[in-house]
C-alpha cells in the first residue's frame, strides 16, 4: 500500500487547487466556448489529481477510480465538441455572447 505522508498530502491539494483556479480564470475571462470547454476540463483534471491522491491509501482502488472517470470525462468531452461543432456549422461563431443574445 502506498501512502502519502502529510507534506506531500498537502502540496498534492495545493497545486490541484492552483489548477483549478486557472481553469475558473479560463471559463470566466473567455469567450469563445471552445476555450471554456479546455478550462472545465482543466478544473476536472484538477479535481481528478485531488481525489486520486485522496484514494491514495490503496492503489488499486485509486487505479480503477481514475480509469473510470477519465472514461467518463472523455465521453462528455466528445459529446459537448460535437454540439459545439453542429452549433458553429449552424450560427457560424463559437462565441458565448452568442448564446446569450440568442435567449439560450
Amino acid at each position: 500500500m502506498i501512502i502519502i505522508d502529510q507534506l506531500t498530502g498537502s502540496i498534492v491539494m495545493v497545486i490541484s487547487a492552483i489548477i483549478i483556479g486557472i481553469g475558473a480564470y479560463g471559463v470566466t475571462s473567455s469567450r469563445s466556448l471552445f476555450r471554456q470547454l479546455l478550462s472545465i476540463e482543466v478544473i476536472f483534471n484538477g479535481l481528478l489529481v485531488l481525489v486520486l491522491s485522496l484514494l491514495s491509501f490503496n492503489a488499486i482502488i485509486a487505479t480503477y477510480f481514475g480509469i473510470v472517470i477519465i472514461s467518463v470525462v472523455s465521453a462528455e468531452v466528445i459529446v459537448v465538441v460535437s454540439i459545439l461543432v453542429a452549433y458553429m456549422r449552424e450560427s457560424k461563431s463559437v462565441s458565448s455572447e452568442d448564446l446569450e443574445e440568442g435567449g439560450v
